[in-house]
């Protein structure tokens, strides 16, 4: 039977040049639960995560959620959150500053975006720090607020690459409460990450990229 309601994804390839990064891998993932997508450095961890976040194109396979298509853009779109391993953080801007900018880019209005700081004050993950400048915080309040951000829409499905790099122990186990509650509103969320221990943590399952291949 066919995962209509989760993540499917089937015979996904992609070449950099002559180089195959993942052939032919398809796997997929029921709503509401938690996978972990691990390997080696050059694996294609971040690459398989751009390709669902449509920042990169594939060269071949198809990807649905829900039984909306990846070639769906706008569709697409609306229903994923994306948190790249890098930072897309102002420095020089504030946690709150940054929340605001976000917001105000993905099409929130003056109204929504007062709600949605007036939540970020509220929000254990950053409501201590809200008005640090990012280039004055830790690497774990950093990280505590691109979750934040990648969550502003509400998204369905959730891609978090890396999310917990930099990140000490407590803003680790934050992020991770926050993700467990996540699952039980029945959101979908795929993590890649190089520790395997958080991810054996958390994780309803894992997935291991090995020399362009799924091997567990």
């Amino acid at each position: 039977m066919k995962n209509s309601s989760g993540l499917r994804v089937e015979g996904l390839s992609k070449v950099w040049g002559r180089k195959p990064v993942f052939t032919d891998i398809s796997f997929s993932q029921p709503a509401g639960t938690i996978v972990g997508v691990e390997g080696d450095n050059g694996a294609g961890k971040s690459t398989l995560l751009k390709i669902l976040a449509s920042v990169l194109s594939r060269d071949a396979g198809q990807v649905f959620f829900r039984d909306v298509s990846l070639d769906n853009l706008s569709r697409w779109r609306s229903l994923i959150g994306y948190v790249p391993q890098e930072l897309a953080l102002d420095e020089r801007l504030t946690v709150k500053e940054n929340i605001r900018f976000w917001a105000a880019l993905r099409g929130s209005g003056k109204k929504e975006i007062r709600q949605i700081l007036q939540a970020a004050a509220e929000d254990q993950l950053v409501a201590d720090f809200l008005d640090k400048p990012i280039r004055e915080s830790s690497g774990g309040m950093a990280r505590r607020a691109s979750l934040v951000i990648g969550l502003l829409t509400s998204p369905q499905l959730l891609l978090l690459d890396e999310p917990f790099s930099g990140a000490d122990q407590d803003s680790r186990m934050q992020m991770l409460r926050r993700l467990d509650s996540l699952r039980s509103q029945g959101r979908t969320i795929l993590i890649a990450s190089h520790e395997h221990w958080i991810l054996e943590e958390i994780c309803d399952n894992i997935l291991r990229l090995q020399q362009g291949k799924i091997v567990a």
